[in-house]
């Protein structure tokens, strides 16, 4: 049941975010979006030229409404002790049990972009991922000033950070959540001492 008091190209576009999201972009039809909004399929036409341009609108503003929760939460969270900051930024990547339909859909997109468009979402990705490690560099050298990271490690310490997170994304694929949370806080642990044993040393 599509929510009321949306234009039909809002419609079309919610009904589609479900579909790509359960399906991928292979698996979603135009009819199926069609259906579910209660049109016909050429009228998805009038408001959206093929399924590959809906598909790239919907990642674009998902990738929006994610940077712009993510800019909230560095602003919350910059009084709070480094450790913490750095565990808020862990979750907001790993808490894939409260995440919104959207960002089910762009984490989707990045394990399993469709093959004609991998290239030019591998773009986009890495130009957002750019803006999201920016955040993460801050918190780092905040915490490097205070002695608990070694300010030379940056990239080091920046990949690791990445390979957790994106591991775990392919984990929660695999595993039920009791394990899956279980092995989220091992690999946190395992993070916090990778990032702070270089500054020990």
């Amino acid at each position: 049941m599509m929510s009321t008091g949306l234009t039909t190209a809002e419609r079309i576009k919610q009904a589609a975010l479900t579909m790509f999201t359960e399906s991928g972009y292979e698996g979603a039809s135009l009819s199926e979006i069609a259906k579910a909004v209660g049109i016909k399929t050429p009228s998805i036409y009038a408001h959206y030229k093929s399924k590959e341009q809906l598909f790239l609108q919907l990642v674009k503003e998902v990738i929006v409404e994610e940077r712009k929760q993510y800019m909230e939460l560095l602003q919350a969270i910059a009084q709070e002790p480094i450790k913490d900051q750095v565990y808020r930024l862990f979750e907001f990547f790993t808490d894939l049990k409260h995440i919104t339909t959207g960002q089910a859909f762009l984490k989707r997109t990045i394990l399993v972009p469709p093959r004609h468009l991998r290239n030019q979402l591998r773009h986009d990705f890495m130009r957002y991922e750019n803006e999201l490690t920016e955040g993460i560099v801050a918190v780092l050298h905040k915490g490097a000033s205070g002695g608990l990271f070694d300010k030379q490690e940056d990239e080091r310490l920046i990949a690791a950070f990445y390979v957790c997170v994106d591991g775990l994304l392919v984990e929660n694929q695999l595993y039920e959540e009791e394990l899956f949370e279980k092995r989220k806080q091992m690999v946190w642990q395992s993070l916090w001492q990778l990032w702070t044993i270089s500054a020990r040393g």
